[in-house]
This record gives C-alpha cells, sequence and structure tokens, in this order.
C-alpha cells in the first residue's frame, strides 16, 4: 500500500531499496520521507516517491526488530540526498512477543561536561541496572532537552549511548532548538544532523510508538507547544498501517496540557481523534515535574519529573519528586508502570514528613506521593483507629526547600525563580489530635501494591 501527501512547492522523485536483518528480507516495513509512505514487498523491496525536498527516508521499524544503535541512537533513516537507493538492515530482539518494556526518562537537561558526566554516572548506571533486570525487549525513550542549548554535547550523547545494552530513542525538546535561528526547521537542524528527522515511530510488540516534536520553535525567546497541520496529516497517513488493536504511545516533550499545565496545546484535539477507538498513552517531560493524567477513558498521559533533579543542583525536583524515570510494561494485554528513583529501590513511592515540617499544614503528618492517580488510595490510622482517606492537599516539599537554600547559600548567591521550591497537589494530610502517639499511613496504588508506615507523633 502506497500513500501519497502532496509535496508543496516541490517536485517528487522515485527512490528505491530494502529492508532485512541479515540474511532475511523484511516484507511490510513502512518505510516514509515524512510525507509520503510505502510498504516493502514481499521480497524486501520498496519503491517510494519522495519530495525533492525530504531530509530522510526512513522506516517504522517492525515488531521484532530494532535498527541499529552501535553509532549512539537507532539508524531507521538514511539521508535522502544525492540518493535513490536505500538499504536497511535491522537487527532482531532479544525476544519476539507482545511483551515490552520502556524506559522513559526525562529532560537530562545537561548545561556542562560536568552536567553530562554526572548523567552518565550513577543516573545511567541505575537505568543500565533497571533494564537488565527486565525481560527483553527493552527500550528507552529520552523526552527532549538532551542538552541544555549545548549542542555539542549531542556528540557526547551518542558517543555514550553506543555501546548501551538497549537502545535509546530521542525525543527533541525546546532546548535542543538551536537559538542561533528564528525558524522552526532550521533550528531544529542540529538535532536531525545528530538524531534523524524529530517524528517518527517504531512498533513494541503489538503496539506502536509515535514520536512527536511538539515544539513550534520561532525564535530564541519563544515557541508554541503542538502540533504542525503537516504532523497531524503524517500521523493520519501512518495510522493506516496500524492495526486496529494496536495500543498507541505518544512520545513529545511537553505534556498535552502544555507548560505546568496552562491549557492544551495546539491541534491537540486533531491528533486525539485520528486515535479514536485505540488506547493511547501520551509520555512526555519539559515541566521537570511528576504527573499522571486521564483525560478521557483510555487516554492517559504520564508527565515525567526530570533525571537532573533542579537542573543538577538537588536531587529533588521542584514540586519534590525525587530525581527518576518512569518504568511502563505492557505484559499479558496489561499496562503497568511505576517511577523509579534513582540510587532507591521500586519500593520508593513515597515520602512523609511529620507535624511542624510543610509550610501550608503545619499541624498535619503530610504524604508525598509524586506518582499519584485518582486510582490510588491514600488512608491514614490514628493509635490503630481507622480515620478514612487523607485529604488531597496542595504543598511544598520542604526537603527540596531546604536542600535548594543550602545549596546556594554555599554558592553565596539566590537561586533563580524556576529552580525554587514549587506547589503540587500530589501531597496528603492528616491532622492528628492533640493526643494522638502514633499515625500510620496505608498507601496503594492502581495495581494493589501497599506500602504501611507508622510515625510516632510522641
Amino acid at each position: 500500500m502506497t500513500l501519497f501527501l502532496a509535496c508543496v512547492f516541490t517536485e517528487a522523485r522515485i527512490v528505491k531499496g530494502r529492508v532485512t536483518c541479515g540474511g532475511k528480507r523484511l516484507s511490510s516495513v513502512v518505510v516514509t520521507d515524512g510525507r509520503n509512505f510505502t510498504q516493502t514487498g514481499r521480497r524486501g523491496t520498496f519503491t517510494l516517491d519522495i519530495c525533492d525536498s525530504a531530509e530522510f527516508v526512513y522506516i517504522v521499524t517492525p515488531s521484532g526488530y530494532t535498527a541499529d544503535w552501535s553509532e549512539g541512537s537507532p539508524a531507521f533513516y538514511r539521508k535522502a540526498a544525492g540518493r535513490s537507493y536505500f538499504e536497511f538492515d535491522l537487527k532482531e530482539t532479544p525476544v519476539a512477543s507482545s511483551a515490552y518494556n520502556i524506559i522513559a526518562v526525562g529532560d537530562p537537561q545537561p548545561r556542562s561536561e560536568d552536567h553530562f558526566n554526572e548523567f552518565a554516572g550513577v543516573p545511567l548506571d541505575d537505568i543500565r541496572q533497571c533494564a537488565a533486570g527486565m525481560t527483553p525487549p527493552t527500550v528507552a525513550i529520552v523526552l527532549g532537552d538532551i542538552t541544555h542549548d549545548k549542542y555539542h554535547l549531542m556528540s557526547n550523547w551518542k558517543e555514550t549511548m553506543r555501546s548501551e545494552s538497549i537502545p535509546f530513542y530521542p525525543v527533541i525538546g525546546n532546548h535542543d532548538h538551536n537559538r542561533k535561528f528564528n525558524d522552526d526547521g532550521l533550528a531544529s537542524g542540529l538535532y536531525n544532523e545528530a538524531f534523524g528527522p524529530a517524528d517518527y515511530a517504531f512498533f513494541m510488540g503489538d503496539d506502536v510508538v509515535i514520536v512527536l516534536d511538539n515544539i513550534i520553535y520561532h525564535s530564541r525567546s519563544g515557541y508554541e507547544l503542538g502540533y504542525t497541520d503537516r504532523q497531524v496529516d503524517w500521523v493520519r497517513i501512518l495510522m493506516k498501517y496500524v492495526p486496529g488493536h494496536a495500543d498507541i504511545y505518544v512520545a513529545q516533550h511537553s505534556p498535552l496540557n502544555g507548560r505546568h499545565y496552562a491549557g492544551m496545546i495546539t491541534n491537540h484535539e486533531a491528533l486525539l481523534d485520528l486515535f479514536k477507538g485505540h488506547k493511547v498513552t501520551f509520555i512526555s517531560g519539559h515541566n521537570h515535574t511528576n504527573a499522571v493524567f486521564e483525560y478521557a477513558p483510555g487516554v492517559m498521559e504520564h508527565n515525567v519529573a526530570s533525571i537532573c533533579g533542579t537542573w543538577w543542583d538537588v536531587y529533588h525536583c521542584t514540586d519534590g519528586t525525587p530525581r527518576g524515570y518512569k518504568v511502563l510494561t505492557k505484559k499479558d494485554g496489561n499496562l503497568s508502570w511505576y517511577y523509579k528513583s534513582i540510587g532507591r529501590d521500586r519500593d520508593f513511592q513515597y515520602e512523609v514528613y511529620r507535624p511542624g515540617q510543610t509550610t501550608l499544614n503545619p499541624e498535619s503528618v503530610v504524604v508525598n506521593v509524586w506518582d499519584y492517580d485518582p486510582q490510588w488510595s491514600i488512608e491514614w490510622l490514628e493509635d490503630g483507629k481507622p480515620m478514612g482517606k487523607m485529604t488531597q492537599v496542595e504543598e511544598y516539599s520542604p526537603f527540596h526547600a531546604e536542600s535548594i537554600r543550602v545549596r546556594y547559600e554555599k554558592l553565596g548567591k539566590e537561586p533563580s525563580d524556576y529552580r525554587l521550591t514549587r506547589k503540587a497537589n500530589h501531597y496528603f494530610a492528616a491532622k492528628p489530635s492533640p493526643d494522638a502517639n502514633v499515625v500510620t499511613i496505608v498507601i496503594r496504588n492502581r495495581f494493589l501494591n501497599e506500602w504501611r508506615e507508622n510515625i510516632v507523633i510522641k
């Protein structure tokens, strides 16, 4: 099946190619130039009319296979300029099944060699150990801001990732756009040179991951969050190759509800319309805070906190989430997930503050449950007596507030406003009576995992 989108103001040209895995020729592999699509035939070959202005010819990697990442990122693309024939030789995944794992990494955002080296130390080793304990196939997706306007660090990234045991798929973020340009296409140039097309897709198990650039860059002082009409048209055609039973993941930098959840991003409705009838999971970063949203039945988003904490200053993010990443696992047709804090085991899912420690609820025991969603249950007991649900409140993390204060006192200066402790709503409060001795908190997530802790008040 060959489908075309008009190549506006440019001429098309015919190219050919082949997709293989070792000596095996792969049929039904989707091939695109970012506008037009085709599939390989039974001998693994394809013919495609591409726009003369196309930067890349690339494939939607089929389930059970990955593109080689020995150069630091998956090579599912080839540069289009000056070529008429394209070879893709894929690697077979260790286990080809409907089960898989996705490790979602938010905002590494190194601003210096020291920052990058810090990421490549304990955080990256934590990801390695996590991946090693999983049943393949496993991939990582880095949700944008691979750099912090320091574009030479893209080469550091690729040099480090070339030896990893799993592929790290990139997403472009606002800080990965070249601030020298006031044009979205030109500003993406350095990212494209390092990592290929910013909009692409790959199959995993019975499902598909769609990676989208949702930073519409206007200038160094401004950008818009959302999808262009061209991107929506590309996804519309892509979906014709996606089975009706497939679940959809959309990996992007900004969440659907924007910067600090201030409002839905441009063209989100048009994109969501294309996914009707499918379960959809958005995975995003950008805000450096953690949140889980359910927009409609079967449409969720994981907005993942930054692995850099507060821009490599302190361990916690500004909302009180520890630096870490999200692990999503599909098994037996069911999707589960958890937030993995760096240097802590997977049961580290909350922090408790005693009365007097918090700013807005000083008379209460407060618990910070950073991966909370409405299907969690957070209850408390006073001296063994059930007291019902804890009250969801807005609060500031005292751990973040103290660590950022100490950090900047040592530096002899004030932190930037965006580094200050940010109020969040994943906190829960229980006000014990004056004669209470022990408060017990009982936390259950939507997967019925339970955590119980006693807090001695007197």
